[in-house]
């Protein structure tokens, strides 16, 4: 072989060295840029992920990234709390016990403030009547303030007792409600959950009558009853 062609053959040789060096460099980088790709579409899968458990153990009161109980109203279980109603408690008893399992609901559909004494006493004869006592009556009929005072005299050893106001389109439902405002003030252990003002422009809450409750309705009223009890 001739000084020509080695050289030839020495420069081709050294092209294609040249050639391999940079297709194995080209191969690394890419397989380096792959890998970072990779981590980060992992890094963010992670965290969307993590944001939707979460929230879900928020919704559902379920424990938090610390492992720590997410605090709720279900710490509060109604122990001790008794709840005397007519048809509009029967219809909300359920979402009740869902917040509230251990409270005692008595509701009756048709009941009036008149024989809220006797429920009473017989409730306190039994050992079923608590310490927190919720009194919603006047949906199907209106009462004197004596009546009401009767009821509130019966409960003067109970810790809290909460008048609902009622919402009712019938011709008594300002009257009961006067009568709840006027009395109420007179004993130190009785406060008024409003849900007459609570319920303005709630009409999607109730059915057609205007009285009783959907899902939502009962919801939202068993949601002030709770926040109320916490109160005391």
């Amino acid at each position: 072989m001739n000084k020509k062609n080695g050289w030839m053959v020495s420069t081709l040789g050294g092209f294609a060295i040249l050639l391999i060096a940079l297709g194995a460099i080209g191969l690394h980088m890419h397989a380096k840029q792959n890998s970072v790709d990779n981590e980060s579409r992992s890094k963010e899968s992670s965290l969307y992920n993590l944001d939707k458990m979460q929230a879900a153990a928020q919704k559902h009161g379920a424990s938090d990234t610390n492992g720590k109980k997410a605090q709720s109203s279900v710490s509060f279980t109604g122990e001790g709390v008794t709840m005397i109603g007519d048809s509009v408690t029967v219809g909300i008893e359920s979402y009740l016990k869902e917040q509230l399992p251990n409270m005692m609901v008595d509701g009756k559909v048709g009941r009036q403030m008149s024989q809220a004494v006797k429920v009473i006493n017989e409730l306190a004869a039994q050992g079923k009547l608590g310490e927190q006592v919720i009194i919603e009556l006047g949906t199907n009929g209106p009462f004197s303030k004596d009546q009401l005072r009767d009821v509130l005299q019966s409960l003067s050893e109970a810790r809290q007792v909460l008048l609902v106001t009622t919402r009712v389109p019938k011709g008594w439902q300002d009257a009961v409600n006067d009568t709840i405002a006027q009395v109420a003030g007179e004993y130190s252990n009785v406060s008024v959950v409003d849900w007459y003002s609570a319920s303005v422009g709630k009409d999607e809450y109730f059915y057609r009558d205007g009285v009783h409750l959907k899902p939502d309705g009962s919801r939202y009223y068993t949601s002030l009853l709770v926040a109320a009890l916490q109160k005391s």
